[in-house]
């Protein structure tokens, strides 16, 4: 699940700002190339530990498991390599379903919250990167973000293949050529309407595995 999923989950268990930064701070630190930082408040930890819980539980759905092995199977059917098709399964499966989850309303209000908040007049403080250089980074991802807005519901195919590939640029074993690029897009094209329409089922799923 990316960052605005887990913003989707942790919304809906507690909508405060320090805890819906702490579900995504682990996945914006994969986005600037750093460890997950530490924290210094109850509620960015609390969020960080459900970020945790919710990748496992995610991970083991039912739901999640036959939409990536079915990604799997296209991918390697439409010329992309193993390793870029594994990639590409998982993330681009989790990509694609936050393009329904865009549809809530209070997670888009919990997400712009705690972005927002995640400054050095605010939370910024209390979360510990490893250096100044990681703190920056974050920084600037958090800006970009901020004037990005509201997570898109309808992005066109080739944004998120070209998405994808950045994502998985700075891994050589896993990085996409221009004819693989193609491929996802096509993959895209043809896949984002059944994971759509899966979307709504699987959260629940999700949200049973964590209440119980």
């Amino acid at each position: 699940m990316n960052f605005f999923g887990h913003a989707v989950l942790a919304a809906w268990r507690d909508e405060a700002s320090p805890f819906v930064l702490g579900a995504m701070l682990p996945d914006f630190a994969t986005m600037i190339r750093a460890r997950p930082p530490g924290a210094t408040h109850h509620g960015i930890e609390a969020g960080m530990d459900f970020h945790h819980q919710t990748d496992d539980a995610f991970h083991r759905c039912a739901g999640f498991l036959e939409l990536s092995h079915a990604a799997f199977r296209s991918l390697l059917a439409r010329g992309v390599g193993r390793g870029s098709a594994r990639a590409v399964a998982h993330i681009g499966v989790e990509m694609l379903l936050e393009l329904p989850l865009a549809g809530d309303a209070r997670a888009q209000r919990a997400y712009l919250g705690a972005l927002g908040g995640a400054g050095d007049a605010d939370l910024g403080p209390r979360v510990a990167w490893a250096s100044a250089e990681e703190r920056v980074r974050f920084e600037r991802l958090r800006q970009a973000l901020l004037a990005r807005g509201n997570v898109a519901p309808d992005l066109a195919s080739e944004v998120i293949a070209e998405r994808l590939a950045r994502a998985l640029s700075g891994r050589p074993l896993l990085a996409l050529d221009a004819t693989a690029q193609l491929a996802v897009r096509n993959w895209v094209a043809t896949s984002r309407a059944e994971v759509a329409e899966r979307a709504g089922p699987l959260v629940e799923e999700l949200k049973s595995a964590l209440a119980s």
